[in-house]
Order: C-alpha cells, then sequence, then structure tokens
C-alpha cells in the first residue's frame, strides 16, 4: 500500500487520522487572502470549531536526484506527511500547499504547553527526511490558535518561521514562531559588527575550544537551551549519556566561566547562539 492510500484509507478511522485530499485546495487560499470559509467545507477536512491547532509548515528542500520521484508534488509530499501523523495519533488536518509543502494542523490540547508539539513535529520532520533519502527537511511551526481567524495569523507565523529556516539553513530542527521573530529581530539590526562583537564576546573561548578539540560543545548548549534545561531529553536528542551530558555543561562553564544557573547569563548566551546563526547565514561573522 502507497503513503498515499495509507492516508486516504485511514479516513474511515477518525480518531486516528484526518481526510486528506490530493489536489489544490482552493478555499484555503482564499482563506488566506481574507475569505471566511464554509463550515461545510471546514467540517470536510476535519476542522473542530473549538480546538486549538497550530500550523506546521514542512517543506523539502531541493530533492536530490536519488529521491523518490513521487515526492516531486505538494500532493505527494502531503501524503507523505498524513502517513506520518497518523502513526503518531494526530488527527490534525493535512493540505497540500505551493512549492512542495505540506500544511498540518496539529491539535494542540492546551495552548500554554507546547512540549509536545515540539516533539512530536521533530519526530516527523526527521522522519519525512529519512522517507526522502536524507533529503533536508525544513519545517516553521505558528503559535497555537483557535477559530479560522487566528489560525491565519497563526499560518503566517509558520510561513515565516519556514522561510527563516530555510534562509538560515536551519534544516537540522523546526523554526518556531518564538524564534523566527527573534531572527527578524536580529537581522533587523544596522550595524552586523556589533551583532558580531556580541557573538564574540559570549561564544568566542566555546568556538575555538570545539574547533581545537573537534568536540561538540557548541551543539550541546543549543540542544540544551532547545529543551529548556532539561537534561533527560536533551541528552535524549543528543544521544549521550547523562553524565556525559554534565560533563559537557560543567567543560562549557569552566571554558567561559560563567555561571549557567544565573537566569541572565543563559539569555546572553541563548541570545548569541541565534545570532551566531545570523552571522553565519549571512556570511559576515569572522569569529
Amino acid at each position: 500500500m502507497t503513503d498515499q492510500q495509507h492516508a486516504i484509507n485511514a479516513v474511515g478511522q477518525p480518531s486516528r487520522a484526518m481526510p486528506f485530499r490530493s489536489g489544490r485546495a482552493e478555499w484555503l487560499y482564499r482563506w488566506l487572502e481574507g475569505e471566511t470559509p464554509d463550515s461545510a467545507v471546514l467540517e470536510q477536512y476535519g476542522f473542530q470549531p473549538e480546538q486549538y491547532y497550530a500550523v506546521v509548515l514542512y517543506r523539502p528542500n531541493v530533492l536530490p536526484n536519488h529521491a523518490p520521484a513521487h515526492a516531486a508534488s505538494s500532493a505527494h509530499f502531503a501524503a507523505l506527511l498524513q502517513a506520518e501523523a497518523s502513526r503518531r495519533g494526530i488527527n490534525g488536518p493535512i493540505l497540500a500547499y505551493e512549492n512542495i509543502t505540506a500544511a498540518l494542523f496539529h491539535p494542540v490540547e492546551d495552548p500554554q504547553q507546547t512540549t509536545r508539539l515540539k516533539r512530536k513535529t521533530e519526530e516527523i520532520r526527521k522522519q519525512l527526511s529519512v522517507r526522502l533519502n536524507n533529503a533536508d527537511v525544513y519545517c516553521g511551526v505558528g503559535r497555537p490558535a483557535c477559530g479560522m481567524d487566528a489560525l491565519r495569523q497563526s499560518f503566517r507565523e509558520a510561513e515565516q518561521a519556514l522561510r527563516l529556516s530555510n534562509e538560515l539553513q536551519i534544516q537540522a530542527r523546526a523554526t518556531f514562531f518564538g524564534n523566527s521573530s527573534l531572527y527578524m529581530l536580529l537581522r533587523s539590526l544596522k550595524s552586523p559588527a556589533e551583532l558580531e562583537r556580541f557573538c564574540e564576546s559570549w561564544l568566542k573561548d566555546l568556538i575555538t575550544y570545539d574547533a581545537r578539540q573537534q568536540s561538540d560543545l557548541l551543539k550541546t548548549l543549543r540542544a540544551y537551551f532547545a529543551n529548556n534545561g532539561n537534561t533527560a531529553l536533551t541528552a535524549k536528542e543528543l544521544r549521550i549519556h547523562r553524565n556525559t551530558l554534565a560533563y559537557r555543561l560543567n567543560r562549557i562553564a569552566a571554558i567561559t566561566r560563567l555561571d549557567l544557573e544565573d537566569a541572565d547569563v543563559r539569555l546572553n548566551l541563548h541570545l548569541a547562539l541565534k545570532a551566531y546563526e545570523v552571522l553565519r547565514a549571512s556570511n559576515t561573522a569572522s569569529l
């Protein structure tokens, strides 16, 4: 059974999958332009009026020659996404979008608790990459919203995050609306030299150490912040033992001579990591 058949056949199990329809959904484009969709159309696609959703957009990078031929259209890519979402019990509507992009309206039980959303989003992104013979897959996520008017803003936030993920070459993880806003703020600064000096003051010792020792302290710090300081989740993401993670965090503190328990220190280090990504993308960093 193909992935598209799997997605379509799963319609008979509404608790595990939402309807998937190949081809261009014209109402989606009209909705993005400000039109209110007909309630019957929304019902056909599985939208629940009182449900919070976060719009998640997935897009493969330019597909390599050895990637599956069926992945070269938005409809087939959306079918792959439908199959992966169904396997994880995610029953939100999925639609094909432009430029080989697929949109998942990911149900969110509590809009103030998005840990599960982040974990599932990243699981799907990684698996889509595997299904496309390890092609890069970009992902942008909008904030949770209820109601089609608010969801339109979530969709635009997801588009913005996806665009920045592509421009900054952040294909190794999903880009969420909060990060995309921060990236835009950093890119708006008129003095890249000032941004570079900021990065240097906070990260230069770590960058130098990684280069000399072939270590992953910068990557470790980035994962640590991405997981909100949760050592268990960070160790799992990095595929290392928690004792190894503790050792690396101690090395980071020793090399930088900073207290990672200090809220201001953590804020500046996290901001410096984001700024460094912006600088690398614009080829202005000399660190």
